[in-house]
């Protein structure tokens, strides 16, 4: 019994003692956590960091590329987010054509050599990298196109409005203020900055050309600075201008509908040869059945 007692006193003062004794601050459970999403926040703001870096190097080196730089300002993209562009597609054209050879190696056991996968992977880093440019310059020309069908809109406005008795040089500004299609505001902004330059309207307007390559606004530009430096009549000026852009505009719908046209005649001459041979066929083959040749 006297045993058992102090036993059972030793335990309580080692609980005593125990609980007496200061602990340690442990850190809460939410720390761990916190700082794993601060590292990957860094993490991540560091690639993107670099990634901006490179974008802005390469964006640099394709300045000196006249053609690409009217490309991107026509479509409205900075060279920084056509070089991104570019990077993507060098990573996934290499990444894809690598994968793929790997792929053909281990299901249908083709046996490539590692020297041939890294050439392909190469020619499709290549591909991706070219590939962005070809697709700046698609997109480029389409909206050449609809920005030369709004030149002509706002071509019509002017001549309207100098028709009306408007002041000729005013009636420019005045004819882009009609619209907010974006073709309308490009124009409006080059006319504005023209003006709070102290600069020629066509001064604006040849800019623009240039920075977008418009080349059919070249004559217009010409004939309006023509107009304005030997004071020659500028309103007999914009109104050639725009009879010349309808005369061409009426050319071009022509000739459109003339390729269609012709386009359409093959399959047009195809389907009548079809028809024949379909008609002509039951009769001439029991013309030439043998039963009925021999008579049987």
């Amino acid at each position: 019994m006297e045993i058992l007692l102090g036993a059972v006193a030793g335990l309580g003062l080692l609980f005593i003692v125990v609980g007496l004794t200061p602990r340690s601050v442990r850190p809460p459970l939410v720390a761990e956590p916190e700082r794993e999403r601060k590292e990957k926040t860094e993490n991540t703001a560091a690639v993107q960091d670099a990634t901006r870096r490179a974008a802005r190097r390469i964006g640099q080196d394709l300045q000196s590329k006249s053609a690409l730089m009217q490309d991107a300002r026509m479509v409205g993209r900075s060279l920084e987010t056509h070089a991104v562009h570019k990077m993507v597609g060098l990573v996934l054209g290499a990444a894809v054509l690598a994968a793929l050879g790997v792929f053909a190696n281990a299901l249908f056991e083709l046996n490539l050599p590692l020297l041939i996968i890294v050439a392909a992977a190469g020619a499709g880093g290549l591909g991706g990298w070219f590939l962005p440019d070809s697709i700046l310059k698609t997109e480029a020309e389409k909206e050449r196109v609809l920005f030369q069908q709004v030149t002509e809109s706002w071509l019509e406005l002017v001549a309207q409005l100098v028709t009306a008795g408007a002041d000729t040089f005013g009636a420019l500004a005045t004819a882009a203020g009609y619209s907010d299609q974006p073709g309308f505001l490009v124009i409006r902004d080059a006319l504005r900055v023209s003006a709070a330059s102290g600069e020629a309207p066509w001064t604006g307007l040849r800019r623009m050309a240039d920075e977008r390559r418009l080349r059919f606004l070249d004559p217009f530009c010409s004939a309006l600075e023509l107009a304005g430096t030997t004071g020659a009549g500028s309103r007999q000026a914009i109104l050639a201008q725009v009879d010349a852009a309808r005369s061409k505009a009426m050319l071009e719908a022509d000739a459109a509908a003339a390729s269609s046209g012709e386009k359409m005649g093959a399959p047009l001459a195809l389907i009548g040869g079809a028809f024949m041979i379909l008609m002509g066929y039951p009769p001439l083959a029991g013309i030439l059945d043998t039963s009925t040749l021999t008579g049987l």
